[in-house]
């Protein structure tokens, strides 16, 4: 065969009953294609050549949610801001030769890891869906965030979380040292600018020894960063156990933020195309568990997304369901015609009811992909709906709230 569509929780026990195993190929994707297979093999044979990883401690039920994310929404946005102006601010100081002031970022990422434990979903629909402008450093406070909710996922004591938001954070910060034009080239490095670039890792050493109340943990973070569990990363080439554990969850954290952004070495990926692509690097990269992990946080289609239906309608994923994660809550934004709507509607496709169309998700939407314009040359863009589905927001500062 050539492959089936499992759509639902009854498709799943019909497949019970003929089978006592089943194995999902996610690489296959939708409709399975002989070209693939070649790579496939490759792929299987390098990771079985791989060294095994030491074992995670996993623990998903050690935080519970507290907030739901219309609760902490504005709060969570104004602690992303926060840390994006704080960090661009000490990434001056660095590139100045200046003191960086440590005690400012400790204080947003305290807060920041606080409401990661109230509800991470927040912080991924926000990185998911942030308006505003990026300056060159946010990539470094995105990997940061990314990081502290796969940390929670996980179940990692608070402390711990700390201390690798802010080596995940200052993991980049060596590269504040290198020549301005190679920090802004976009595209493939020649090879006297990667040999250049591969020695931000041992300036960031050296930036956060000037530091010595910081955890010995962060400079690990720093040093190991692009360290591979295959031993095909630098700036030692460790494989799989000689690599700090945090360090593991930064390159996790930075290679997923990388994928969702354009920076010319390729388009932006949906965070599901990203997330397949993180999975074929599992065991070579990263630890297959963090992966796992980092799949089952997420979910198939994060919150944030876009997604295309079966109705030739195009979707936003608003909230994961934790039974069916195929069928999240989503808001249609445009018709079977690809035309927007007025006004969103909101659908739970887990809870379809009598609805005279049965719909499904075929796939991710690319936004600014050229074959996916809507009817009359627009396009969707995630940003454009931050804040469009929690209710109004009433008050001023910390005394606003949403209704």
């Amino acid at each position: 065969m050539g492959g089936f569509h499992l759509k639902n929780a009854e498709d799943i026990e019909v497949l019970a009953k003929h089978c006592k195993h089943v194995v999902i190929d996610t690489n296959k994707g939708v409709q399975p294609r002989r070209a693939r297979e070649n790579q496939l093999t490759i792929l299987s044979s390098a990771r079985r050549a791989a060294p095994a990883s030491s074992s995670i401690k996993i623990d998903r039920d050690l935080y519970q949610q507290t907030r739901s994310v219309k609760q902490q929404i504005d709060k969570a946005y104004k602690l992303h801001q926060t840390l994006k102006v704080n960090f661009a601010t000490q990434a001056l100081a660095v590139r100045n030769s200046e003191d960086m002031d440590i005690p400012l970022l400790e204080k947003s990422i305290s807060g920041l890891v606080e409401s990661a434990i109230a509800n991470p979903q927040t912080h991924i629909w926000l990185l998911n869906t942030d308006p505003s402008d990026r300056i060159d450093t946010d990539y470094c406070v995105r990997a940061a965030i990314w990081s502290v909710v796969l940390a929670r996922q996980v179940g990692m004591h608070s402390h711990d979380m700390h201390i690798l938001c802010m080596g995940t954070l200052l993991a980049d910060i060596g590269m504040q040292l290198l020549p301005v034009r190679l920090v802004n080239k976009r595209g493939p490095f020649r090879k006297k600018e990667y040999l250049a670039y591969r020695k931000h890792s041992d300036f960031g050493v050296d930036v956060v020894s000037h530091y010595p109340d910081l955890d010995d943990r962060v400079a690990g973070i720093v040093r190991a960063h692009h360290e591979r569990q295959d031993g095909r990363g630098f700036p030692r080439k460790l494989r799989a156990g000689q690599i700090p554990v945090l360090a593991c969850f930064a390159n996790l954290a930075y290679c997923f933020e990388r994928l969702l952004r354009s920076n010319g070495e390729g388009p932006a990926l949906p965070p599901a195309k990203a997330l397949t692509k993180l999975y074929k690097q599992r065991a070579l990269k990263f630890p297959e568990q963090l992966v796992v992990e980092l799949i089952h946080l997420m979910g198939t289609y994060p919150v944030g997304s876009l997604v295309i239906l079966s109705s030739g309608e195009v979707g936003l994923v608003l909230e994961q369901n934790p039974k069916e994660k195929l069928s999240p809550n989503i808001a249609l934004l445009t018709d079977k015609n690809m035309a927007a709507l007025e006004k969103p509607k909101l659908v739970d496709l887990a809870n379809q009811g009598k609805s005279k169309i049965d719909r499904s998700i075929v796939s991710s939407y690319r936004s600014g992909n050229a074959a996916n314009k809507l009817a009359g040359g627009k396009d969707l863009d995630p940003r454009n709906y931050c804040f469009s589905f929690f209710g109004r927001r009433v008050g001023f500062g910390s005394l606003s709230f949403r209704f």
